[in-house]
């Protein structure tokens, strides 16, 4: 299951040999350091009142005993109430693959994923601080299983302390996020309630190449627990890879990032990686614009 992939590749490949060609037309874009760092997230919200559109897409691959791949495009609308609360809505569709995968049914088909609503408050900005500090609370209602596809009653929430600033001024940035995601899925064919939660640590930096380009790296190492308060641990995977921004025009932007499992421990066996808890490797691209 690569052609997906592929594709996403081939977009940002697209994009960015198209902005080669117009780097020397635009003057160095304002930076939205929430954008900079793949899956780590910066602190930054937007300026007040300014809606946001952003379409991303995530992709997953790899699980234990066969081919697995999740493909999942988040459409979302961003308001930032004042300089440092902002309101968010988007919605989530899923095209799920899976064949011989351990624990999970064979399935090939798109569902509807989830309805997520987003609150930041940004109590530090990064400009007048030695810090930014942005505190983020999403919850979500779904209507499938996010690993196995399989049609679900699900809820839960995703909980973020970002911390981030410039290191080197206008040139190098770095980002630490605390990460916390809580569920409840009831599928609908056993009925059977399936708690689960995920604790995670992500540390990313990102450096000015050129005027409209970033490039970087990171690290997130990431325990996933049966039940819903980090009950008991079932795994846990170091994930490192590059990021990549680029701020190609006044509130528009591409940015996404790569990540490989180098390392996991799942408690039902003894490897290097895990496959059970966790996908081998992730995949985002992002594209946000002011309206």
């Amino acid at each position: 299951m690569i052609v997906a992939p592929i594709r996403i590749l081939a977009a940002a490949g697209f994009f960015f040999a198209a902005l080669f060609g117009l780097a020397g037309q635009h003057a160095r874009a304002e930076v939205d350091s929430e954008h900079m760092f793949g899956f780590t997230e910066g602190s930054d919200i937007g300026a007040a009142r300014q809606l946001e559109a952003e379409v991303e897409e995530v992709g997953r691959w790899g699980r234990e005993g066969g081919t697995y791949s999740a493909f999942s495009t988040n459409m979302n609308l961003k308001y930032p109430l004042t300089d440092y609360f902002r309101i968010a809505g988007g919605v989530t569709v899923t095209r799920f693959d899976s064949f011989n995968v351990t624990g999970i049914d064979n399935i090939n088909a798109f569902a509807l994923d989830r309805l997520t609503l987003e609150f930041r408050w940004r109590p530090l900005d990064r400009e007048t601080w030695p810090v930014g500090l942005t505190f983020v609370a999403a919850p979500f209602y779904g209507f499938v299983d996010d690993v196995s596809g399989a049609q679900a009653s699900a809820f839960g929430a995703t909980l973020i302390a970002i911390a981030d600033r410039a290191l080197i001024h206008d040139k190098l940035y770095g980002a630490l996020n605390l990460v916390w995601q809580f569920q409840r899925a009831q599928p609908y064919a056993t009925q059977i309630i399936e708690d689960a939660s995920q604790l995670g640590f992500a540390a990313s930096f990102s450096t000015r190449i050129a005027d409209w380009l970033y490039l970087g790296g990171e690290a997130r190492y990431l325990r996933a627990f049966d039940g819903m308060a980090m009950n008991t641990l079932a795994g846990q995977a170091l994930y490192v890879g590059p990021n990549f921004y680029l701020p190609f025009a006044k509130g528009m932007s591409l940015s996404g990032g790569w990540n490989i499992q180098a390392w996991g421990r799942g408690t039902s066996a003894a490897s290097s990686v895990d496959l059970t808890n966790f996908e081998s490797q992730l995949i985002k691209v992002r594209f946000a614009i002011d309206l």
